[in-house]
């Protein structure tokens, strides 16, 4: 192998100059030369020296340097000692050439450029795949540890979280078992790259379980005897491996100590080194180790992928590359599912914008058909009132002839008095009162009319129908308007809720055409001849109290199915000259206070003519007094 070597050195051009320094800088593809040595920097991890990786004292750092040292004349093979952080620091500053340390630190840096150029492996473990694992230590008489699922929720205790082979190893088992690593043990405490704390802290009670690489704690104990029998493993794995081994291991085998170049290796020193390990005997090694190639790093890429460390620490926090990487699929029907609820929400707003033009209109269309209603309803509440009021007027003008011509009496009897030269005070003075007393009763028929003129109807107050029916019939009587006879049945003490004006107009307005009904008779019956004769008028109670009902008949002429429902036509009337507004003004005194009027055909044996129905609620309250309410 020397001779190999030194065939190498020879065949290669000599360095420049520049390199003839023992601290020269290296340039890529610069050749080795004999007379002046290239430093070439190996980092190397600090705690090995702690514990060796096979069972047998054996520095496996040392054997690697001193066989590159005794073979490579032209370079100066310097060790540098890191930790697993700062080791990683260095590579990625080109601090060093090469580095020696395991799979997972390897597969760490491979994104920065690192190449493997072999793995160690041994007797044993001739296969470069499987040659390391991780073990789980905690006190022995420990009864309540047994297993992997026993150690959930304790404390744990490892050199640092950063080492592959102590700590990671042992947590992928733990992730392969089914548990979340990050969330398994309560706590982990770290000893700075010192594996002799890890075991002490373990026999000592302080940590319940220590996180080692495999054969750890075995040399750890060769070199302390105080450990001895204090220990035992966790989710111990026998078999052949574990004999060939000599160490107890708790996971899976995985590639094990790896050397790598840096990117700013001169290919030329990393072919040098890379033959020189490969060609490496395992008679040349005190332990008879030798390097080969390793092939499943992918094994230990899905180790990081599970722990969601090493290249895979992104895992821990979601980003967009890592949403696009994971769930595209996902992705991209979402994305679908967006653009279409965007032309769904487009469409479905114009057609809220042209729906709410419709409907816009519509409400501007129903607005002005509400005005015009309105302004009809004015206008037939105007023709209305004027209709009332004139015949207010007409039937007050009756009333009033008895004031007038009392007034009129009163004032022929003064002139009488005056003509005698000396009248009597007292009669003068009774002349005079009665005029006054007259005059205040025309001036207050003609208030009520001027007043329902100015404000309106009132249909509140409370109205005592029997006493208001039997007025209308007694002033019709007096002022010579009744021309037929009248048969009236009426029942005291019948409240309703209206305005006394307009209830007055409705009831003379029904039996002044009850009674032109009866005149304008074709061949009218007289009571003498036996068959009934002129208006039979009944009020009473309907619908158990709830209601008050008025009937108004006449034996008018017979009426067909044809002519009784003209009766009921708007604008219809039955005199030749009318206009059908008396009957119009009914109905609307009627519906205005929430009544109704129903006509109904008398047959021949009851004389014939009409029979008109009004029903109107009933006042719930007692009456107040005697009279119609409301009425002046």
């Amino acid at each position: 192998m020397k001779a190999f070597c030194l065939l190498s050195a020879a065949l290669l051009v000599p360095l420049g100059a520049a390199l003839a320094a023992p601290s020269a800088t290296i340039e890529p593809d610069a050749p080795l030369r004999s007379e002046a040595r290239t430093v070439v920097r190996i980092g190397l991890l600090d705690f090995e020296s702690e514990a060796s990786y096979l069972s047998r004292r054996e520095n496996i750092q040392e054997t690697i340097v001193r066989h590159l040292q005794e073979n490579s004349p032209g370079l100066r093979i310097v060790p540098r000692f890191y930790t697993t952080e700062a080791l990683s620091e260095a590579a990625r500053k080109g601090e060093v050439e090469f580095f020696l340390g395991s799979s997972g630190f390897f597969v760490q840096m491979r994104p920065m450029g690192a190449r493997d150029i072999g793995t160690i492996t041994s007797r044993a473990f001739p296969d470069p795949n499987r040659c390391v694992a991780g073990v789980i230590v905690v006190r022995s008489g420990r009864p309540d540890i047994t297993d992997l699922a026993s150690l959930e929720g304790m404390t744990a205790v490892t050199t640092s979280r950063a080492n592959f082979m102590t700590y990671m190893l042992n947590m992928g088992e733990i992730a392969a078992a089914g548990f979340r690593p990050d969330k398994f043990f309560s706590a982990v405490t770290e000893t700075d790259n010192h594996p002799v704390e890890v075991l002490r802290a373990v026999v000592e009670g302080r940590a319940d379980a220590g996180l080692l690489r495999a054969c750890m704690p075995e040399a750890i104990t060769e070199r302390h005897p105080e450990f001895a029998g204090r220990w035992t493993v966790v989710n111990d794995k026998p078999g052949l491996r574990a004999e060939a081994l000599g160490c107890r291991y708790s996971t899976d085998m995985y590639p094990g100590w790896t050397i790598a170049s840096v990117p700013h290796t001169p290919p030329v020193i990393t072919k040098h080194v890379a033959m020189l390990l490969l060609n490496l005997r395992p008679d040349m090694t005190p332990g008879g180790f030798t390097v080969s190639i390793a092939t499943e790093f992918d094994r230990v890429n899905d180790l990081f992928r599970s722990l969601k460390a090493g290249p895979f620490a992104y895992l821990n926090h979601w980003t967009l590359e890592r949403v696009w990487n994971e769930a595209r699929g996902g992705v991209l029907l979402l994305l679908g599912f967006l653009a279409a609820w965007i032309l769904h929400f487009a469409r479905l707003e114009k057609l809220v914008r042209r729906r709410t033009a419709d409907l816009s209109a519509a409400l501007e269309r129903e607005k002005a058909a509400r005005e015009q209603v309105r302004e009809t309803g004015a206008r037939l509440d105007s023709l209305q009132r004027a209709g009332i009021v004139g015949q207010l007027s007409s039937m007050f003008a009756h009333e009033l002839c008895q004031p007038l011509s009392a007034v009129r009496c009163y004032l022929r009897g003064m002139r009488t008095l005056m003509r005698r030269g000396a009248p009597d005070p007292v009669l003068a003075e009774r002349c005079l009162s009665g005029m006054s007393a007259e005059l205040d009763k025309a001036g207050a028929i003609i208030d009520r009319v001027r007043s329902y003129a100015r404000e309106g109807a009132r249909r509140d107050l409370p109205v005592d129908l029997p006493a208001l029916l039997s007025e209308c019939l007694a002033d019709m009587t007096k002022s010579d308007r009744l021309k037929v006879p009248v048969a009236a049945d009426i029942r005291p003490d019948l409240i309703v809720s209206g305005d006394a004006v307009e209830l007055r107009v409705l009831v003379i307005n029904l039996v002044k055409n009850a009674q032109e009904a009866v005149l304008s008779a074709p061949e009218p019956a007289q009571a003498s001849g036996g068959r009934p004769y002129g208006l039979f008028i009944t009020l009473d109670a309907a619908d158990e109290g709830t209601a008050v009902r008025l009937t108004v008949a006449n034996t008018g002429a017979l009426l067909t199915p044809e002519a009784l429902a003209e009766i009921g036509r708007p604008l219809a009337s039955s005199k030749s000259s009318g206009l059908g507004l008396g009957l119009m003004i009914c109905k609307s005194i009627a519906e205005a206070h929430l009544a109704t009027l129903a006509f109904s055909a008398r047959t021949a044996r009851d004389g014939g003519g009409l029979a008109v129905t009004l029903t109107m609620p009933a006042r719930s309250e007692a009456p107040l007094h005697e009279n119609y309410g409301n009425l002046p």
